[in-house]
């Protein structure tokens, strides 16, 4: 009876915060919401090829990856072979490891994957720069230093550790079995071991020394000493290290001068000629010339922000384009042109359709094409098929995700494998903006048999005679099974991308299936309004809703993004405003997924928040919008320009994969490209909406009505200030918007709700002019 008693209340308040919110107010949802702090640890940089990463907390690089994605093939594992790497220095006689001396800065440079520190220490300024040069098709990273004095005297050296793991095993490789030996004429160590791989580590200038085991250079700096000029190892050992002394003089203050090194990685184990291939990239320029023609490559490629961007917003804009470009494999062979869901070491190094239609949208909202073309052709080229008992037919676009090597990939548990309708929309989707926004028919014509055939018709197939796509996985991917249903966001995904379809059939001088996809689309789009619990929201699936519970999902504010539904009319406000209600975490901050109650669900999702600020301002609550893109700005801008896949429930850590490249770098520029354009008819005309007792249309009233007001979506009140980075004021103990009410976050059963705006429908009506 006090559980029943406690669901009843709860039940009560979400309730009342719907009331307010028909009534036109979005009420706060929490009077004490966290601020934007930093909690990212890693900065990764990658050329496609290699995957380092700069651990912000150690002060040094432990990431570098024989392969950007997390496995080549299915059952393979990429390996890391890096322990740690990072420069030093001697003054005089004293000599220190710099992941002893805290950096003062730590950041990206503006617009690219440079990954830039700076330490002061004993009268020197000490910038280090590491990053995977975009412009060597090697697996390589560079190592840069630059030294400044500031005060003081005595002859400065700088020294670089090189601490990789080549031992049997993985995907942490052991030290057993490493050997090391020095090529003069490279003034370069090669090391090997029982992984088959082999590196190639360089001096950008000549060497003054060079050191490896038996003598540790670790050992040899923290005496004072020069490093031993050792020839090497001399034959297997364990944990076998390399490092490299450069003397730089006894600088005048104010003077600076550098070092610099490369790592190179030979997957064929042939390490001299990957580090011939190096010392012709270099073309004797110094380590400084090599960081400013890699700043000014960066510099040329990213695109300007849009205009009317805040300072903040402008910055994260450059971060994110180096995300995308960063998260894209360059790898020679079938994956060459995907574009990963996350940059290691973020977990999801995997090439999701999902992620990566969100990815190529960005792509093309940015103005970069040919990174587009080469993500839409990867994806015409790949290998799939493999699941075709459950698509039904033929299928070009993976159920899920593919491998390293461009092969079709599904994730199986006790449910069985995730099957994703929704990829095959997406897909059409990203070629349409594509192809809208670079003109270039010439790729659709090459690709329209397969799209046809094996995309936009194997969709239809999926169609059910109710306008619904059949049950699949979705984007939460809950397996098979019977887990499977019809899902709003797949045919939410299906409707756009039919029409989608429609428009690129056009362009490609094929009248009959233009004809097909549109009315496939419009049957699609009017079925979602089948899908609408009694308040009119928009939910998860047909199954939860006839179930009753656990029916609440963010993922279908994408029918008001997509334009399916009216962003003015009932069925968009009261999905936005059953979110607000039941979706906001304790931290006060953004959406969960979803009111299912299992962690990954819920906690705050910086997918859901970006296309949520989207769907927000297409309704008319611009300052809601507004203050949800500049949390999401805020947090970006306090960890290095990276965007999360989570934030943590209560304190808004980030959580999750870090840094997400479609569900956050591609979202994010989708929704600041997109910003303040007008929303328009996905499919011609939304879909139609009778009026009821709490939608007498668009004249007046409840419908259409902007919601923006004195508090803020997420909690905050608008002091109409704010500044930039997401900075907020604190809504009054007790403020609601003017409507006093609460916010609840526990799901509820819908049923009552049906009565309760009757009687709602009946006051509000009584309200309204002659």
């Amino acid at each position: 009876m006090a559980v029943e008693a406690g669901h009843a209340n709860r039940m009560t308040v979400r309730l009342l915060a719907l009331t307010c919110a028909f009534a036109g107010v979005f009420v706060a949802a929490s009077a004490h919401a966290v601020e934007p702090h930093r909690s990212e640890r890693y900065l990764p940089s990658s050329n496609g090829r290699a995957a380092i990463a700069y651990d912000a907390e150690g002060a040094r690089l432990t990431q570098f990856l024989e392969h950007p994605f997390a496995s080549l093939h299915t059952g393979s594992t990429t390996r890391n072979f890096l322990f740690d790497s990072y420069p030093g220095v001697r003054i005089g006689a004293a000599g220190t490891w710099l992941t002893g001396v805290p950096p003062t800065i730590v950041e990206y440079l503006p617009g690219t994957g440079i990954v830039h520190t700076l330490r002061i220490y004993s009268g020197l300024n000490i910038d280090e720069y590491d990053f995977a040069p975009m412009g060597l098709a090697e697996y390589a990273s560079v190592m840069l230093v630059r030294v400044t004095r500031t005060s003081g005297s005595g002859a400065v050296d700088a020294y670089a550790l090189e601490n990789y793991h080549l031992g049997s095993g993985g995907p942490q490789p052991g030290t057993d079995g490493e050997q090391i030996y020095y090529d003069a004429a490279q003034d370069a160590y090669y090391e090997s071991g029982p992984s088959g791989v082999a590196f190639a580590y360089l001096s950008i200038a000549a060497s003054t020394h060079h050191g490896a085991t038996p003598n540790n250079p670790f050992d040899s700096l923290n005496a004072g000493a020069n490093l031993a000029d050792d020839p090497g190892t001399s034959g297997p050992t364990n944990d076998a290290v390399a490092g490299f002394q450069q003397s730089l003089g006894n600088l005048a203050s104010g003077q600076s001068a550098w070092s610099g090194w490369v790592t190179v990685l030979a997957p064929d184990a042939a390490a001299q000629a990957a580090a011939t291939r190096v010392r012709s990239w270099l073309a004797q320029r110094t380590s400084d010339k090599v960081l400013s023609d890699e700043s000014a490559a960066w510099s040329s490629w990213v695109t300007p922000p849009a205009q009317g961007v805040t300072s903040f917003e402008a910055k994260l804009s450059l971060a994110s384009q180096a995300m995308l470009r960063m998260g894209q494999v360059t790898e020679d062979g079938g994956g060459k042109g995907q574009i990963l869901a996350a940059i290691a070491p973020g977990q999801w190094n995997i090439s999701w359709v999902r992620d990566m239609a969100y990815a190529v949208v960005g792509l093309v909202k940015s103005g970069h094409y040919a990174e587009a073309n080469a993500a839409l052709s990867f994806q015409m080229g790949a290998t799939t098929g493999a699941y075709q008992k459950y698509v039904g037919g033929p299928y070009q676009i993976s159920v899920v995700r593919y491998t390293g090597d461009g092969t079709e990939e599904s994730d199986s548990n006790q449910n069985g494998p995730n099957i994703e309708f929704d990829g095959f929309g997406l897909f059409l989707w990203s070629l349409d903006e594509y192809v809208r926004a670079s003109g270039d028919v010439a790729s659709l014509n090459a690709w329209w048999p397969i799209v046809t055939a094996k995309v936009a018709d194997a969709l239809v197939n999926l169609q059910e005679p109710t306008g619904l796509i059949a049950p699949d996985s979705s984007i939460w991917e809950v397996h098979w099974n019977g887990q499977q249903r019809h899902f709003g966001y797949t045919t939410i995904t299906a409707a756009n991308g039919f029409c989608a379809a429609g428009r690129l059939a056009d362009k490609a001088g094929d009248a009959l299936n233009g004809t097909k996809y549109r009315a496939a689309g419009g049957k699609a789009r009017d079925a979602l309004l089948t899908l609408r619990a009694p308040d009119g929201t928009i939910a998860q699936s047909v199954e939860a809703l006839a179930g009753g519970v656990n029916w609440l999902d963010a993922s279908e504010v994408e029918a008001i993004n997509f334009g399916l539904v009216d962003p003015t009319r009932r069925t968009a406000r009261s999905t936005l405003a059953s979110m607000q209600a039941g979706l906001v975490p304790p931290s006060g901050r953004g959406f969960m997924r979803d009111d299912i109650g299992q962690w990954y669900d819920s906690q705050e999702w910086v997918f859901v928040d970006l296309r949520a600020a989207r769907a927000l301002e297409l309704h008319g609550a611009s300052a809601a919008s507004a203050s949800l893109l500049a949390w999401n700005v805020g947090q970006a801008s306090e960890n290095f320009g990276v965007l999360s896949e989570l934030h943590d429930a209560t304190t808004a850590d980030y959580a999750g994969a870090s840094p997400m490249v479609g569900f956050g770098a591609g979202a994010y520029l989708t929704a600041l490209a997109d910003r303040g354009s007008t929303g328009a008819p996905g499919c011609g005309i939304y879909a139609s909406e009778p009026a009821d007792p709490v939608d007498a249309g668009p004249e007046g009233g409840v419908d259409g009505g902007a919601i923006d007001g004195a508090v803020r979506f997420d909690g905050s009140v608008d002091s109409g200030g704010g500044g930039e980075g997401g900075g907020n004021g604190v809504a009054p103990a007790g403020a609601s918007g003017g409507c006093g009410c609460g916010v609840a976050t526990t799901p509820i059963r819908w049923q009552p709700l049906l009565v309760f705006s009757m009687i709602l429908a009946t006051a509000l009506r009584r309200r309204r002019p002659a």
